[in-house]
């Protein structure tokens, strides 16, 4: 790669590409509930956790429900933006 090395003025090797050191935080937008048994399935109010399948974490039921309401909300505003542009 010398010609691409003199047109870009670069000197020897090119240096490994750096990682960023701030890795952006999950915002938990992909949560499901987790039972602790089958029979317990569907009921919300027997939740025993909540695993986010973007990062793998778990929560508690509170802090899960939290993440839920959060995205509902986002999806709602979204929506009725989505209304307004459409004229309805």
């Amino acid at each position: 790669m010398g010609f691409l090395d003199s047109l870009f003025r670069r000197k020897g090797a090119t240096a490994p590409v750096e990682e960023s050191a701030v890795t952006p935080e999950c915002p938990h937008t992909a949560v499901t509930p987790r039972w602790d048994s089958a029979a317990d399935m569907g009921k919300t109010d027997l939740v025993s956790a909540y695993v986010c399948e973007a990062c793998g974490g778990s929560f508690s039921r509170e802090e899960g429900a939290g993440f839920v309401a959060a995205a509902t909300e986002r999806l709602r505003i979204s929506e009725e933006g989505r209304q307004e542009r459409m004229g309805h």
